[in-house]
């Protein structure tokens, strides 16, 4: 994950729904929580291998995703001090008489309780597996063995692809939405005024309707895989939604479920983008992005990235046609070396880092 300091005003909806009000990214609890029952330790659980994701032009039936996966998806009612969240959840594995659900970790940020509430009518009081701040990704754990969830490789998503989003928008369970997927490698900042913004820098945006309540949803391709975890809506416009890819939430909820802390690749610098370049009147030589700021002790600095370097390509692949730098570092783990070309005044030169883990905040 790159160190960037972006804005994206108007700041954008964390998809929970909290005493019918929204819920906003980097709201803290008002007080600390109570404590919560946490499983201990970690869990030889196994999410199942990644599917390929359907063929241009294969048959769309938002019927027959919602027959595959919403057996699989749940209503997450969260108990706080200051009243009940609302979100979404699907299960990736079971074990022993286990199961283990994702959820976005906002959703039950400050929780005393947490209930999951199924389809079938069936609920259960949950245990919280672990939590990822920095990828917005929280594991459950409930005390039964429910049917799981499929991924597909979200590194084969292709922009206008039809989805389906799945969830409890404002309370209503089992919803289901469709639309296709409007691009890919995003990157956003999403908060409220006042409070800390987060950024995810390789999020997929779908024009899916999705809402308050549909946090911690899955985003579906045709054959019902999950290609995403639904976790922000932009507030000023109509069906413009995010979600998380995922090969990144399925590396995170592999990581909780195992009892480890989820590692998140670090570059260290801040940039502009082409058209941000363009847009402040800075002249712009090559393609990709241009190093604002090297952050001290970092992987850029160590690999001698300067200020004012072009950023072109990143282990050979250019950033262009829609590939993101945050995007091409998520695919990496920390401690992982990559290659870097950078356009230094009018010559490419490679750079070589091995990436850190990224801190929250960073």
């Amino acid at each position: 994950m790159v160190f960037a300091r972006l804005s994206l005003p108007p700041l954008l909806l964390l998809l929970a729904v909290a005493s019918a009000c929204t819920v906003t990214y980097g709201k803290a609890p008002a007080s600390p929580p109570a404590a919560q029952p946490t499983a201990t330790g970690g869990s030889t659980a196994t999410i199942p291998s990644t599917a390929q994701s359907p063929s241009a032009g294969e048959s769309f039936s938002p019927e027959h995703v919602a027959s595959v996966l919403g057996p699989s998806v749940g209503m997450v009612i969260v108990n706080l001090k200051t009243g009940t969240a609302l979100g979404s959840g699907f299960v990736v594995a079971s074990s022993g008489g286990t199961s283990f659900m994702i959820t976005n970790n906002h959703v039950v940020a400050g929780a005393q309780t947490i209930s999951v509430l199924m389809l079938d009518g069936r609920h259960f009081e949950a245990q919280l597996q672990g939590t990822d701040p920095v990828g917005d990704i929280a594991v459950l754990k409930l005390p039964s063995t429910l049917p799981a969830a499929t991924f597909a490789d979200s590194t084969e998503l292709r922009v206008g692809q039809q989805v389906v989003a799945i969830g409890s928008p404002l309370g209503n369970q089992g919803s289901v939405t469709s639309g296709i997927i409007s691009a890919v490698h995003r990157t956003i900042a999403a908060g409220a005024s006042g409070a800390s913004a987060e950024n995810l820098p390789d999020v997929i945006q779908t024009d899916a309707a999705i809402n308050p309540g549909n946090s911690g949803g899955p985003l579906a391709d045709a054959d019902g895989h999950v290609i995403g975890v639904n976790t922000a809506a932009e507030r000023s416009a109509s069906n413009i939604g995010f979600a998380i890819p995922s090969l990144i939430a399925r590396r995170i909820a592999q990581d909780l479920i195992q009892g480890r802390k989820a590692g998140h690749p670090f570059l260290g610098v801040s940039y502009a983008t082409e058209d941000q370049a363009i847009a402040a009147g800075q002249v712009f030589n090559g393609y990709g992005v241009i190093v604002k700021t090297v952050e001290a002790g970092s992987a850029a600095e160590r690999a001698g990235m300067k200020s004012g370097d072009v950023i072109e390509k990143i282990d050979g692949t250019d950033l262009n046609n829609g590939q993101t730098l945050g995007g091409l570092i998520q695919l990496h783990a920390p401690g992982d070396r990559i290659r870097i070309t950078v356009l230094r005044g009018s010559a490419t030169q490679d750079l070589e880092a091995t990436l850190t883990d990224r801190a929250a905040g960073q």
